[in-house]
């Protein structure tokens, strides 16, 4: 269905735009004679007017057919990073480094350091440094 939205509008705002402009040329044109111009009205409101509207229209329904999909599959990934996150609180004691989640949740360290540190501010985790080095967050 999106496919064949995306040709449709494509179809109909490459018709639409080009012969509007054409149109509207041959109207203002001082050359044109009246007969001609009011032929050109009527194509240019039957025609390619409405054209170029609903090219458009499809257009903007695709753009935000799309970014609900973006929205909907971040709050996916959002409630999947923390079912993750809760799993790991649970099964270390609260207890958890940036690489354990990195590599339980799939994702980069950056973005693991970033989700701990929202986290940490919103439950009030405590910091610790291990032996190794490693910053834990203590989440009671």
């Amino acid at each position: 269905m999106k496919l064949i939205k995306k040709v449709l509008a494509i179809c109909f705002l490459l018709f639409g735009i080009p012969f509007s402009a054409v149109m509207i040329l041959e109207i203002m044109n001082p050359r044109t004679p009246a007969q001609e111009k009011q032929n050109d009205v009527a194509a240019l409101t039957i025609l390619t007017i409405p054209s170029t509207i609903l090219g458009g229209w499809l257009s903007w329904s695709l753009v935000q057919q799309n970014q609900k999909q973006q929205a909907l599959l971040f709050e996916s990934e959002q409630q999947r990073l923390q079912f993750v996150f809760l799993e790991l609180i649970e099964q270390n004691a609260g207890r958890i480094t940036v690489l354990q989640l990195a590599k339980n949740a799939g994702i980069s360290t950056q973005l693991a350091k970033e989700y701990l540190d929202e986290k940490a501010k919103e439950l009030n985790a405590v910091f610790e440094v291990n032996e190794e080095g490693n910053v834990l967050y203590h989440f009671s």
